[in-house]
């Protein structure tokens, strides 16, 4: 088993702060320190937008200034990474969360109980192909990212606000699409493994959350063997994984320790898929610190990274 040391921890960390924007670099020093965790607020407000919505490239691969569901869903992800909770009492913290349940409650709508996670204006924008507008999104976006979002409005929320109830009452038709599917598109392992984790931080929807589980478990036993298949991001929050599963796992995340590049930080395997925009380039730049944080959030859930 194959883990990150103390001295190679020291080497990303120089990097980071060479290479990474300041929102990766605080990010990282949240993954650590509890008391840097006020400052990825100041960040995130950066990207925030007077709508409550975020854009302005939170998520690199979307140039858009403007607010979208995706831009917006990573600011929750990102806090919930960090294990945010609706226990925080930073005054900071209730204005981002207070602002994005309002922009995605009353100012988006839904379709079928899914938000649309782009927006008309991207193709204005420099974007990748995956951050191209589609009025019918379903095909290719599924619930994702709203079966997430809604699970990180359970965990960033108290019982007692309305984001919360409307959450739990949106979430019905989840279930609901949950019920015909016996397979995810890689988006829908990433959205419905997140809602698992949160319906078991909130400690609801118990046998929903049995049921995710069971379904993310059979689905993976289909891809385990194609390449591009993370096992450990689309199964982390699984808590009973047979043999066949655990070893793809493992195989994965030694993996991923072997991927780090030479400069001492991970690189973003995909591009843009076209060459229509020159900022497909610096994007990939970009993309060296926030996806050295998502890695090493994952090792540290893995127990990876020693201490």
């Amino acid at each position: 088993m194959k883990t990150l040391t103390k001295e190679d921890i020291l080497t990303i960390e120089r990097q980071m702060y060479n290479k990474a924007r300041d929102m990766d670099v605080a990010i990282l020093n949240s993954l650590t320190e509890e008391s840097s965790k006020e400052f990825v607020l100041d960040c995130l407000m950066m990207y925030m937008n007077r709508d409550g919505g975020f854009g302005n490239g939170l998520y690199i691969d979307s140039y858009n200034p403007n607010s979208s569901v995706y831009q917006t869903y990573e600011a929750l992800r990102i806090l919930d990474m960090l294990n945010f909770s609706s226990d925080c009492s930073l005054e900071l913290f209730e204005e981002i969360t207070n602002k994005a349940g309002n922009y995605l409650f009353n100012r988006c709508p839904l379709v079928d109980g899914a938000w649309n996670p782009t927006v008309k204006t991207n193709d204005d924008f420099a974007h990748s192909e995956e951050f191209n507008y589609y009025e019918n999104f379903m095909p290719f976006w599924g619930y994702h990212p709203t079966a997430a979002i809604l699970g990180f409005c359970l965990t960033l929320f108290k019982p007692t606000k309305a984001y919360y109830k409307k959450a739990l009452k949106q979430l019905g038709y989840v279930f609901s699409y949950l019920e015909t599917k016996d397979d995810f598109s890689y988006n829908e392992f990433i959205s419905f493994n997140s809602l698992l984790g949160s319906l078991r931080k909130a400690n609801v929807f118990k046998e929903e959350a049995e049921i995710i589980e069971n379904k993310l478990k059979l689905a993976a036993k289909k891809h385990i063997h194609e390449p591009n298949f993370s096992a450990p991001f689309f199964l982390s929050n699984c808590q009973k994984l047979d043999p066949e599963l655990q070893q793809a796992v493992e195989e994965k995340l030694d993996q991923i320790i072997d991927k780090r590049a030479s400069h001492g930080l991970w690189e973003k395997e995909t591009g843009w898929g076209s060459t229509r925009y020159p900022e497909a380039d610096s994007a990939m730049l970009k993309w060296l610190g926030a996806k050295t944080v998502e890695v090493l959030a994952l090792l540290e859930g893995y127990g990876r990274i020693e201490r």
